[in-house]
């Protein structure tokens, strides 16, 4: 919610301005942080939550006598279409007939030797593998099969590896309702294990190859994956707990593997560590980052306010000045027709002062040519228009303008 609360507070504040670069930066800088928490936390490799190697073990030791031994009736309704079947076994005793465990007698049965590999009664496998289960007596190894009644297959592993398979009968399922002994093929009978046992478990599917490794890759400090333990229904650690018969003890194994692979996960989960607390430094600075951009966001939308109000009142003076333009083309407007109607009031004035034909006069220059003016006749009219001409542009123009007058006169042409 804080991220998407961050990406909408950017697209709305940010988007298409110079800061949207380093503000993108820091979002991605901060997502790749939290996505390092989430895999340190969840189970990166070598965390404690994906990897958490035991220094020690609790095995049992199984007595070399028919009367030490475990035997329980698991409920193998689960199982009876696919199953996976591992352990681990450290052989103490000689011979062909120790058995680690059997399942309804012959229904599932190996011997630690590797000379019996049986399932449903009977198997092709029986004296085949022994060159397989070569690992020295006194040495722990991983010892799985698996089937299927869909693949109607059953494979055996040692120590990860493929050995030997054997095909069943169409349709046979595995029976259920049988005991399950640990240590004996059957309660008191020759084929005592004598041997020690550790984390045996059964799964309700069949294990692919790649998941036989994954269960043994590591040696007996080997963590079962979290995607085929939720597959596991015959528990080791609930097989501690139950009743025993004859000498059957607890032990807790060190291997020096599992103290060295300890070390190296204690040591990468403080190279973690190191990273973590460099990731929760940067995660300050960037929120320090933040925090200055989102203060320079704020300056920047103040100026914008700022400045938007100052185009506004641009706007609204540009709005009066074109009005105040309107008017003065208006006032030119009037003052234009008022000149034209002036001076057509004027041309009529002058107009109707023109009706004198004497002698051979026939241009209104008369009226300033000085041979003219000095004439009886005419200088008498020509003081009668100068003082009408006068009288009229004071009242107009606030002057006198008899000197225009008479060039306008001039103008004026010949008289009819």
């Amino acid at each position: 919610a804080n991220f998407r609360d961050l990406k909408q507070w950017y697209q709305r504040r940010v988007r298409g301005h110079s800061l949207s670069l380093p503000l993108f930066r820091i979002c991605v800088t901060m997502f790749q942080f939290i996505i390092l928490v989430v895999f340190v936390i969840l189970g990166l490799p070598g965390s404690s939550a994906a990897y958490n190697s035991h220094q020690s073990f609790t095995a049992l030791k199984f007595g070399y006598d028919k009367t030490s031994y475990i035997q329980f009736y698991p409920d193998m309704s689960e199982m009876t279409e696919k199953f996976s079947l591992c352990l681990w076994i450290r052989k103490l005793q000689s011979g062909r007939s120790p058995c680690p465990f059997a399942y309804k007698n012959y229904e599932i049965f190996m011997t630690d030797s590797g000379y019996y590999n049986r399932l449903f009664g009977s198997s092709s496998l029986d004296n085949v593998l022994t060159s397989k289960f070569t690992v020295p007596a006194g040495t722990f190894y991983s010892y799985c099969s698996t089937w299927s009644l869909a693949s109607r297959t059953f494979k055996v592993y040692v120590n990860g590896k493929l050995v030997g398979t054997q095909t069943t009968a169409s349709g046979r399922k595995l029976q259920t309702g049988g005991a399950l002994v640990l240590g004996n093929y059957s309660p008191g009978t020759i084929h005592h294990f004598g041997g020690e046992m550790y984390n045996f478990n059964i799964y309700s599917k069949e294990l692919t190859p790649a998941e036989v490794v994954t269960v043994s890759a590591s040696g007996l400090c080997t963590e079962i994956p979290e995607e085929v333990e939720a597959y596991r229904v015959i528990k080791w650690e609930d097989i501690l707990k139950l009743p025993r018969s004859g000498t059957v003890t607890n032990f807790i194994d060190r291997d020096p593997r599992c103290v060295s692979v300890a070390a190296a996960a204690i040591e990468q989960m403080q190279a973690y560590r190191g990273k973590l607390e460099v990731a929760v430094s940067e995660k300050s600075s960037l929120e320090l980052s933040l925090n200055n951009t989102r203060t320079e966001l704020v300056k920047v939308q103040r100026l914008y306010n700022s400045t938007l109000e100052d185009l506004v009142e641009t706007k609204k003076d540009l709005e009066r000045t074109e009005r105040n333009l309107n008017d003065t083309r208006s006032d030119l407007e009037n003052t234009r027709e008022e000149l034209e109607t002036t001076e057509q009031e004027l041309k009529n004035v002058t107009e109707s002062k023109c009706p004198l034909v004497k002698g051979n006069l026939t241009k209104w220059d008369i009226f300033y040519t000085p041979p003219y003016y000095n004439k009886t006749f005419t200088r008498s009219l020509y003081q009668q228009l100068r003082t009408t001409w006068d009288e009229v542009s004071s009242r107009l123009f606030g002057v006198t303008m008899s000197d225009p007058l008479i060039k306008l006169i001039k103008s004026c042409g010949d008289l009819p």
